[in-house]
């Protein structure tokens, strides 16, 4: 669990996600949260289906880099974001980072504010060198949470922006 100034951002565990993908509130409830404005839909759906599920089921994966993270906005009680690393450090130290958040809670600051949590907690990970991210050119929003955690520009393959934080 990690704390920020207005969020806790919790790893999900296998039963938790297997809740997180059941429908829109068994979850909330599991957690004993307010039900919110969270919606599980693709590529997300599909993402903890086919990769995240499995991978938390091999015991030789350290979780933490393969769950789901959930942001929870403390004082509403009510999940606002999601995230996830895209598995363990590779032999450079590099680890990978998605995160979005619901439509309905765009421009709150919620993403800013996880992904900081989360560079946060590799920064901590003797394992961690470098965390990367990529965005659409036209996504602006993305790209400003990545400019707002210290994340750099560092590549550009078609539409896509690559994003790096040097640990």
């Amino acid at each position: 669990m990690i704390e920020t100034t207005r969020l806790t951002l919790i790893p999900l565990t296998l039963e938790q996600l297997h809740l997180h993908i059941a429908d829109n509130h068994r979850l909330e409830e599991n957690l004993g949260l307010q039900k919110g404005q969270r919606v599980v839909s693709e590529p997300v759906l599909s993402i903890i289906t086919y990769f995240t599920i499995p991978r938390l089921q091999d015991p030789a994966l350290d979780p933490l880099f393969h769950t789901m993270w959930i942001a929870i906005d403390r004082q509403k009680q009510q999940i606002v974001a999601e995230a996830k690393f895209k598995g363990e450090p590779d032999e450079t130290g590099t680890i990978e980072i998605g995160y979005g958040t619901y439509p309905a809670l765009h421009r709150k600051g919620y993403m800013t504010e996880m992904v900081g949590g989360l560079v946060n907690w590799a920064q901590q990970q003797s394992t961690v060198q470098r965390v990367v991210a990529d965005t659409e050119t036209e996504n602006v929003a993305s790209q400003k949470v990545l400019e707002k955690n210290g994340f750099r520009l560092f590549d550009r393959i078609e539409n896509m922006l690559w994003w790096e934080y040097i640990v």
